[in-house]
């Protein structure tokens, strides 16, 4: 059977895993791939906390990702929610009744969130903006795989919503000073993708195949076999994003995390603002909680593990007698 590259099968994960989800500008160049701790040198020697995990039991065979509280010193409560950009409905549905609870939900979006918190009333003015051309790939692989998008799914409209991130045109600023580009990006990837530690961390998905993809789109078998296959993929896309794709003090990570500590402060400023959620990509997450604990002095004090896909259990082999 004939093998996918490496570099494809990384980049699969990266699509699942990307900040383009969340992008909001197609006129303005694409970043580079998010997920990572600042910083990271050698593949095999990366670490840092979780925010995305596989779990297993004899009724499913779960992606889960997590919810990290941290206290402040003046006792109030931030959480770092992480998000996946695709993941079944009812995962959605639990993340909005979960961020209705918050006094502020700082949110994610690289461009201008009018689009999503006001829907109903466009600016007859404005041409709509056409999705990120990735986007629409996105979406494709979550029909695939019958997962729904983020974007479709949260409820930016409620009042607790706070934009928390890069204007397009900050964003862009942001990686020209950093001479940041996606084809720095793609060979790097290309880069990793021989790394003998990734070949290693990948596992089966290093056994997947043309034939595999062609057959995912006949055999319910075969679909549910590549999406676990990714799904592991996508749990270990932290670790492997921090093993050597982004440099230190990135615009995708580094930047826009310090947009939205910014912003945090800025809220925090309100006592009243008693309990506040980051809401934001699973892997701007390790970055974000070391950040906590240097600048606000925040201590980790609980965390929660939500089911984003949940499929059935791994077939396991019968053991011969």
């Amino acid at each position: 059977m004939q093998k996918l590259p490496h570099y494809l099968r990384l980049a699969a994960g990266l699509l699942l895993f990307s900040p383009w989800a969340v992008w909001a500008d197609p006129a303005t160049p694409p970043a580079k791939v998010s997920e990572a701790t600042p910083g990271g040198a050698a593949l095999a020697g990366a670490a840092g906390p979780d925010y995305v995990r596989m779990a297993e039991d004899d009724k499913s065979h779960r992606l889960e990702v997590s919810i990290a509280t941290f206290t402040l010193p003046d006792g109030r409560i931030v959480d770092l929610f992480g998000v996946v950009h695709l993941a079944d409905a009812a995962y959605y549905q639990d993340v909005n009744q979960r961020l209705g609870a918050y006094d502020a939900v700082l949110f994610e979006l690289v461009g201008d969130p009018a689009a999503l918190q006001n829907p109903a009333a466009p600016d007859p003015t404005v041409p709509a903006p056409r999705p990120h051309p990735l986007r629409g790939l996105q979406q494709g692989i979550g029909n695939v795989f019958k997962l729904s998008f983020q974007l479709e799914q949260i409820d930016y409209t409620q009042p607790n919503f706070v934009h928390a991130d890069a204007s397009a045109e900050e964003f862009s600023k942001m990686q020209a000073d950093r001479g940041e580009s996606i084809m720095k990006l793609l060979m790097k990837s290309f880069e990793l993708s021989n790394d003998p530690a990734f070949k290693d961390r990948i596992g089966d998905a290093g056994e997947l195949g043309l034939a595999d993809l062609v057959m995912l789109f006949y055999s319910q078998k075969s679909m549910l076999r590549i999406k676990g296959i990714f799904a592991k993929l996508l749990a270990e896309s932290e670790q492997l994003m921090a093993g050597g794709l982004l440099e230190k003090d990135n615009a995708i990570i580094d930047g826009r995390n310090d947009v939205a500590l910014k912003k945090l402060n800025e809220v925090l400023a309100d006592p009243a603002k008693k309990r506040v959620a980051i809401f934001y990509g699973a892997g701007h997450m390790p970055s974000m909680e070391a950040a906590l604990n240097e600048r606000l002095k925040a201590k980790r004090t609980g965390e929660t593990w939500l089911a984003a896909w949940t499929m059935p259990p791994a077939v396991k082999p019968k053991l011969k007698p």
